[in-house]
């Protein structure tokens, strides 16, 4: 699997979201990119947003939910709206989890489980392994991103040795830069999700190449 960029459309105004999404697919396909309909676009527009980011930009979608519990209902829910992926917060029960991994075998879909928040991160992402979790998140939030003055680089010691103890696909999120993303693809990060830097930016498309290169690089 070649590294994945994960652009997060953390944007209430689903015009705004759907604008940047098309212009990222028409300018640069689709090819090594998943677009995030992130959780203040679903609050907002809920599988409405999803449905109409896969269907206008026809990319990988992912339907951030951060679902806590219903697993399965869910899931379905965002599969059936056009979802690629579907994520569930790792502070969920494990009978949650299974659900919703359940639905995405049915779906022949995939299931994210987010560890934002959770006080345990290292000891869970082994745990959701065992689960059979098809992609584990390590997330540092924003709020905790501006509180505490650390981003995900600072757990990258880490996540190299979680790396080594895990078969699912490890994605990182939280505060990543221009010229930080390259060295999570170092140590086998295998998605890098980026949203502020891409969507805040002057120009999505160029930001957005900019890190597609260092990533392939």
């Amino acid at each position: 699997m070649k590294p994945i960029l994960q652009i997060a459309l953390d944007i209430p105004d689903i015009y705004k979201a759907l604008e940047i999404g098309v212009k990222i697919s028409s300018n640069l396909g689709c090819k090594n990119i998943w677009l995030e309909a992130g959780t203040p676009l679903i609050k907002s527009w809920g599988k409405v947003g999803v449905r109409l980011l896969k269907d206008l930009t026809k990319c990988f979608v992912v339907a951030d939910s951060k679902t806590m519990d219903t697993g399965a209902l869910e899931a379905e829910i965002f599969y059936n709206a056009g979802a690629d992926v579907f994520t569930v917060l790792g502070l969920a029960d494990n009978s949650t989890i299974r659900e919703a991994l359940n639905k995405a075998r049915e779906y022949d879909k995939l299931l994210m489980v987010d560890l934002i928040n959770h006080p345990k991160p290292y000891e869970r992402a082994i745990e959701l392994d065992k689960l059979g979790v098809d992609i584990i998140l390590y997330h540092v939030g924003i709020d905790v991103q501006m509180k505490r003055g650390i981003s995900i680089t600072h757990l990258i010691d880490e996540l190299k040795r979680l790396r080594s103890e895990i078969n699912s696909k490890l994605a990182v999120a939280g505060g990543i830069k221009h010229g930080e993303a390259r060295r999570f693809i170092d140590i086998g990060v295998d998605i890098v999700v980026v949203g502020g830097a891409i969507i805040k930016s002057e120009d999505p498309v160029t930001s957005t190449r900019s890190f597609l290169e260092e990533l392939l690089g």
